[in-house]
């Protein structure tokens, strides 16, 4: 699905959040509209929804799924097509970044929530990418890469080990340039890494 015009439905019980993701969804030119429970009437490509509020959900539309703190629930056992997972406190980039991955059929976790996830606090969300889905790499120079990357992280990963700087990232990939950052910062914390270098010398692609 295109970056354009995305519909976004909004279960979003704080007022102060639900202003917020209006204006920086309609910001990046999506259309965004509160969805009271089962009942909305308007087709939306992505809902979301806080956490406490997925059972309410009958729709097929995906489920960007908003926690609180470390309130992560069973989410495999909800039948809300659930496709990501986002902490209220994240980064605006991280709600934009959720929306996009799950508009264009990915899954996405925030960063903040990786190591309680992996710990075992909670089960992935139901509707996760399969690991097949993400592309194996191959081990190299006595390390194994963090399964921890996403796809996207992954691509950005390919094309800085071909010297492209953030700009040309972006443009290779159709996201903002603050887009790529915030995946590079990702890529670092999850690695690592301490920069770019290190990262395209210590880590290799398939190619």
């Amino acid at each position: 699905m295109a970056d354009d015009g995305i519909a976004v439905g909004l279960m979003v019980a704080r007022l102060s959040l639900r202003r917020r993701l209006t204006r920086l969804f309609a910001h990046r030119g999506w259309n965004a509209a509160e969805k009271e429970g089962a009942g909305g009437l308007l087709p939306f490509d992505v809902l979301v929804a806080d956490i406490d509020r997925l059972d309410e959900i009958r729709d097929s539309a995906p489920v960007v799924a908003l926690t609180y703190g470390s309130e992560i629930r069973d989410l495999a056992a909800v039948q809300a097509d659930v496709r990501a997972v986002v902490d209220r406190d994240d980064l605006d980039e991280a709600f934009l970044e959720a929306v996009q991955e799950v508009a264009a059929g990915h899954g996405w976790i925030s960063p903040t929530l990786v190591r309680p996830l992996l710990r075992g606090q909670a089960p992935a969300p139901v509707a996760a990418p399969a690991p097949a889905a993400v592309p194996v790499l191959p081990q190299g120079r006595g390390r194994t890469l963090d399964p921890a990357l996403t796809a996207r992280e992954y691509e950005v990963v390919s094309l800085v080990s071909q010297g492209m700087n953030n700009s040309e990232i972006a443009g290779a990939l159709y996201i903002a340039e603050s887009t790529v950052k915030f995946h590079m910062s990702n890529i670092l914390q999850k690695t690592g890494f301490r920069d770019r270098s290190q990262l395209v010398a210590r880590m290799p692609v398939a190619g």
